[in-house]
């Protein structure tokens, strides 16, 4: 089992609103999760998802719904577990590892980076040689299970939409 942990594509600064959650993602947002959406269908072989779960706030669900179709999940689930202001979705998470399907999860920082940190450590500071780099908008962290070590996770690969052409 893979649990995908991503941050939200690049949104406006501002929504028509003025309410946060509202906040959508920019055209370079869009275009920028487009390009990680392809590289993880591209680095699973062309396997589909499961499932994709997202925050309720704007950003999040278009990241999703962008991310969903190119990786062949069939639906986008919204979950108030993964939004801006909530605690760690720890239960959430042991839901999915119990289910054992790949999963997506999009949602915001400081969340994403904490969720991630305290995945593979515990303490939330992350493992001895961890290095994960800025959690940078649409960026993606591959985590499976440690067989070392129950109820942990270790980072497989990260996407970095810098790194992406």
């Amino acid at each position: 089992m893979y649990l995908y942990v991503m941050r939200h594509g690049p949104a406006e600064d501002r929504s028509a609103s003025g309410r946060d959650a509202d906040r959508t993602l920019t055209p370079e947002g869009r275009d920028r999760v487009e390009r990680v959406a392809i590289e993880l269908h591209r680095v699973r072989g062309g396997a589909p998802l499961s499932r994709v779960l997202a925050s309720p706030l704007a950003r999040a669900r278009e990241t999703a719904e962008i991310v969903a179709p190119r990786c062949g999940a069939p639906e986008v689930e919204i979950r108030d577990e993964l939004s801006v202001d909530a605690d760690l979705p720890l239960a959430l998470v042991a839901a999915l590892a119990r289910g054992g399907a790949d999963a997506l999860l999009v949602g915001h920082q400081p969340n994403v980076e904490h969720l991630v940190r305290t995945l593979v450590d515990a303490s939330g500071r992350g493992a001895p040689g961890l290095v994960l780099r800025a959690f940078t908008t649409a960026l993606i962290v591959a985590l499976e299970p440690d067989p070392r070590a129950q109820d942990r996770w270790r980072v497989v690969r990260i996407l970095d939409p810098r790194e992406l052409a």
